[in-house]
């Protein structure tokens, strides 16, 4: 499965102009250092215990990954936690991607998934005990060689060492020896307080290769004999070809084979170049759009009209009448969020060579087993007859759990007999996106006269994305993403009415788009709680303080965020300061943004942001910061410039021209500080995204007194605002 790799001048060349240093290996001060390395690097003889994990007799420690690397740092996290039970040398570990089995399944989705930042929450016990496995049978060896008690010998850093007499092996030593040992006994899990590796900033073990170029991402494979194809794609949803001119593709050079590929056009050349200049010169006659009148204008109106309509009961819970007549004060409002891409850095791509008895695959998916499962559905091979490469990933959120562009590779190689990368355009990546959904949302509410609140109605307007995924998730026709940390909020509803209405008329095709429908409620409840706070004339901390009794943690990292951005303090002159609080994928997150406005030209600076997260036990501290503030900044992107606009019954955004992204000079000064509870480990993946729309709107009306209510704060959303505040 190896790939045969050809000389070329690329990104790897570029960064080596730079000065890289060609090591594969990331190393802090203190040099401790595991090591990344591909599949196909030769092992020596050794044991192992379970699939996790090889003891070589050369004293290297071979730990496999299952989790995919899309940049939340996976490939260090994961191996640490199995190399802290079992007591290894973190300098003598090497971390491989692991294979595509099951094996390697989510040991709660019951399937190969990297998502729902779930990876560190459902292996953390998994890993443990399978390090600690390994551990207890080489400690059971040693004891048996040297006719000692069990309970004579301890183990560190890849030595089981007999504590009268001083006595040690190492593990290479006691490897074949471990591998006939029978087990029996009960597993002991380590202390927390001999963990070694565990809560330690350990670098990242994929940061080198990524530096000196070496990391291989999908765009990067090249197989002998390989063709290149893009898909000439239609421009409405649903739409089919009806008809093909291929007169506008004469004369250029290197283009192979045009063929229909369900709804799509297959060009096919033997460089990118041509592969997209067939794609320009083809002329497809398309019909039968789903909706050819879906445009911007008709989205809202169904948006708007939803809030009317009495959608299915979610949560009905305490007396509704009871507690709006005993309420001192009733708010409500109402909000609206766009449809939005997941702009990966590296379009969607995947190489397939499809031959009679063998498929290879070569794929930047966080979702295996989807591909796994897509390579049998089209080639009808039995899984051992699959192999399946996972790459690294130029960004993902959400968007590399499909393997639509998978699947497209495997047709066209089966066609063709050969090796073929398909990639998709920048435009392709935009127009046939799966898109986060919009959403409009009605919020009603009341509250006493000390602050608390005594009911809350909470209407969630939105096209349903688990209706294409996951069917049989919809309970009673209610999309549970779409009620997220609503019915399950931190705070105290003591009279909660949640309702759905599933906009099964809008036809944009639908995904999970990082923290899912968390982006939305958040932005929703912590504007409403700004919002109720200053109707009932109390400080938006001491406002959600008085409403998160019920959960300590919640209200913990709420006063950290405030104390460490110095809340009572308030902002600089000509500067607003704005909080929030969110408990999403079972993680506790506060944020404090502080921002500024130009009144004539309606542009947002946000100055600095303070996070507060308290994720259970931090196996790896640095990366849980780094998690936080990539998260932040891409709900931050998403929050003042991101919006796909449509027309004629497609998406009319075709590139950044059109969806323009946060830039390194908009950067914000981002601090994170992680509040510590002693509880297991949780996600953070996805927590930085949703606090940062609320945190920077919130900051907004503190400081200039415009309240957002509908996304993204554009400077001529901002401008209008402040224009009809002074009226």
């Amino acid at each position: 499965m190896k790939a045969a790799a050809e000389g070329r001048l690329s990104r790897r060349a570029f960064l080596k102009l730079l000065g890289s240093t060609g090591l594969l290996m990331s190393v802090s001060m203190d040099g401790v250092a595991a090591v990344f390395e591909p599949e196909g690097v030769k092992d020596s003889a050794g044991f192992s215990p379970n699939a996790w994990l090889l003891v070589g007799r050369d004293d290297k420690v071979t730990i496999y990954c299952s989790g995919c690397e899309i940049g939340q740092g996976v490939l260090t996290v994961l191996p640490a936690i199995v190399a802290d039970e079992l007591d290894a040398d973190w300098k003598r570990v090497r971390v491989r991607q692991a294979p595509v089995s099951s094996e390697y399944e989510d040991p709660v989705w019951e399937s190969q998934v990297t998502a729902g930042s779930a990876s560190v929450h459902h292996f953390y016990m998994l890993l443990r005990r399978a390090g600690a496995q390994a551990r207890r049978l080489l400690v059971l060896a040693a004891a048996k060689h040297w006719k000692v008690p069990e309970g004579e010998c301890r183990t560190r850093m890849g030595w089981v060492i007999h504590l009268p007499s001083g006595k040690r092996m190492s593990y290479g030593e006691l490897a074949l020896m471990a591998q006939s040992q029978g087990t029996k006994g009960q597993l002991v899990l380590k202390k927390e307080d001999r963990f070694t590796l565990i809560g330690r900033e350990l670098p990242r073990i994929d940061a080198g290769m990524k530096i000196n170029g070496k990391a291989r991402y999908g765009m990067d494979v090249i197989v002998k004999g390989m063709t290149y194809c893009v898909m000439k794609r239609p421009p409405a949803f649903g739409a089919r070809p009806a008809g093909m001119d291929l007169s506008g593709t004469s004369g250029i050079l290197g283009l192979e084979a045009v063929f229909r590929i369900g709804d799509k056009v297959a060009v096919v050349a033997d460089s990118p170049f041509s592969a997209l200049k067939g794609a320009e010169g083809i002329k497809v006659e398309w019909k039968g759009a789903r909706d050819p009148c879906l445009d911007d204008r008709k989205i809202e109106g169904i948006l708007n009209r939803a809030l009317h309509v009495r959608g299915k009961v979610h949560t009905a819970r305490g007396n509704m009448k009871e507690a709006e007549r005993n309420s001192f004060l009733i708010h409500e409002s109402s909000y609206f969020l766009p449809y939005l891409a997941h702009a990966t850095m590296e379009p969607m791509n995947c190489t397939a060579f499809v031959e009679k008895d063998r498929c290879r695959i070569w794929a930047p998916s966080q979702n295996p087993s989807a591909v796994l499962k897509a390579a049998r559905e089209e080639t009808g091979l039995d899984p051992q007859h699959i192999d399946i490469e996972t790459t690294f990933m130029g960004g993902s959120f959400g968007r590399r759990f499909e393997v639509d562009f998978v699947r497209e590779a495997i047709k066209v190689s089966s066609r063709l007999k050969r090796p073929v990368k398909l990639f998709w355009t920048r435009s392709d990546d935009f127009t046939h996106d799966y898109y986060r959904p919009a959403n409009a949302a009605r919020i009603r509410a009341g509250v006493d006269r000390h602050g608390c609140i005594t009911f809350y109605e909470h209407r969630v307007a939105a096209p349903s994305v688990y209706y294409r995924i996951e069917r049989s998730l919809l309970d009673d026709g209610i999309d549970p993403s779409a009620v997220e940390s609503i019915h399950n909020s931190a705070y105290s509803f003591p009279a909660l009415h949640l309702e759905y209405v599933w906009l099964k008329e809008l036809s944009p095709p639908l995904g999970f788009w990082r923290s899912v429908g968390n982006s939305h409620n958040c932005f929703t409840i912590e504007s409403f709680m700004d919002e109720l706070s200053y109707r009932i004339g109390m400080d938006p901390l001491e406002f959600r303080l008085r409403n998160l009794k019920e959960h300590p943690r919640a209200a913990r990292v709420l006063k950290v965020a405030a104390e460490k951005a110095g809340w009572h303090k308030g902002p600089r002159r000509g500067r607003g300061m704005g909080i929030c609080q969110h408990f999403l994928v079972y993680t506790y997150v506060a944020a404090v943004a502080e921002v500024s406005l130009d009144a004539d030209s309606g542009r947002l600076k946000v100055h600095k942001v303070v996070c507060a997260v308290d994720c259970g036990r931090a196996v790896n501290p640095a990366i849980v910061r780094q998690q936080i503030e990539g998260g932040f900044l891409f709900g931050l992107s998403a929050a003042l410039r991101e919006k796909v606009s449509f027309v004629r019954g497609g998406a009319a955004t075709t590139g950044f021209s059109d969806y323009p992204i946060l830039t390194m000079s908009e950067t914000p000064e981002i601090e994170v500080h992680i509040v510590e509870s002693g509880n297991e480990p949780t996600g953070v993946g996805e927590v930085g995204t949703a606090p940062a729309a609320p945190a920077v709107a919130n900051a907004l009306f503190n400081g200039f007194g415009i309240r957002i209510r509908r996304l993204p704060m554009s400077p001529r959303v901002l401008t209008g605002l402040l224009r009809r505040r002074d009226i």
